[in-house]
């Protein structure tokens, strides 16, 4: 009977300890960064904001925000990040918006243009590591490639913040 209940207890840890293994090695499906540039055309940048400011909300989410105020309105720099949401609302531990201003060490000025895509679209930053699910891009990969570029090339245009949340 002990042998029965050490060997049903060893293959528990055995398949525990491999759970663990797997959740913290894993990472998620990638491809590399599109190789794309955009051109910044006065019509490319006016769509661009457009999108951002209005349709995928970009400069607001990513800013802090006076939630004293009706609607939060936007109380900092567009873009530059900066509010964290912890557990008091419903967060697995405290999660910080980060700065997409055009900042090169604070921001994303560093980044490429395929690289910001890639974020947008399938939640996975520069350096391959998993966007917070909070990020909607699910949603976002179904923006075309046009207004996609059309939002990298407005966030290139913002006031870089040296913001870092």
């Amino acid at each position: 009977m002990r042998k029965s209940i050490k060997i049903g207890l060893g293959i528990v840890l055995g398949v525990v300890g491999l759970g663990v293994g797997v959740v913290a090695t894993y990472s998620p499906a990638q491809r590399p960064a599109p190789s794309v540039t955009v051109e910044p055309t006065p019509e490319v940048l006016a769509r661009g904001q457009y999108l951002a400011e209005h349709v995928t909300g970009c400069t607001t989410c990513h800013a802090s925000r006076d939630f004293s105020r009706y609607a939060g309105p936007v109380a900092g720099v567009p873009g530059e990040g900066g509010d964290s949401y912890g557990e008091e609302v419903g967060m697995p531990g405290v999660v910080c918006l980060p700065n997409i201003t055009p900042h090169a060490e604070a921001g994303i000025g560093s980044w490429t243009d395929g690289e910001i895509v890639r974020a947008m679209r399938e939640g996975v930053d520069r350096d391959g590591e998993a966007l917070f699910g909070m990020m909607p891009y699910e949603y976002y990969r179904s923006l075309s490639d046009d207004d996609a570029l059309a939002i990298v090339a407005y966030l290139r245009t913002l006031t870089p913040s040296s913001t870092r949340p």
